[in-house]
């Protein structure tokens, strides 16, 4: 090549990309929402069964069968954690359904944000305190 040669020779410069493509789970951040003015305090148990209840009802037997876990709990809100390849039909069913308390009042879940990481949800700049 010459020295004059407009066009100096590139190298390729290798480069890394890493994409993390198996997850195991998907972490939401759930807040039971009232349409009551009163708080209906209600420990973890009961939470856990709405959430079961409202997954059964909206996925059927899928949903009865799913492994649904509460990572932390501070009532309104939790953290729950649902297998990844089915996360999408959870947060549908978590959203979609309306359901009444032991009280009678009207109540449903919102999902506050979803993470493929439980430190997405657990840390995240974006929650309200």
């Amino acid at each position: 090549m010459d020295v004059d040669s407009p066009r100096a020779p590139t190298l390729a410069v290798p480069t890394f990309k890493t994409t993390i493509t198996k997850q195991p789970f998907y972490y939401f951040a759930v807040e039971l929402a009232t349409n009551g003015a009163a708080e209906h305090p209600m420990d973890a148990h009961q939470f856990h069964s709405f959430l079961t209840a409202a997954l059964v009802e909206w996925l059927g037997v899928v949903g009865s069968g799913m492994s649904v876990d509460i990572m932390d709990y501070a009532f309104p809100r939790a953290v729950v954690r649902v297998p990844f390849a089915r996360h999408k039909g959870v947060w549908q069913a978590l959203m979609v359904n309306t359901f009444r308390l032991l009280d009678g009042t009207a109540a449903r879940f919102r999902v506050v944000h979803g993470s493929a990481f439980y430190m997405g949800v657990a840390a995240s700049s974006r929650r309200e305190f």
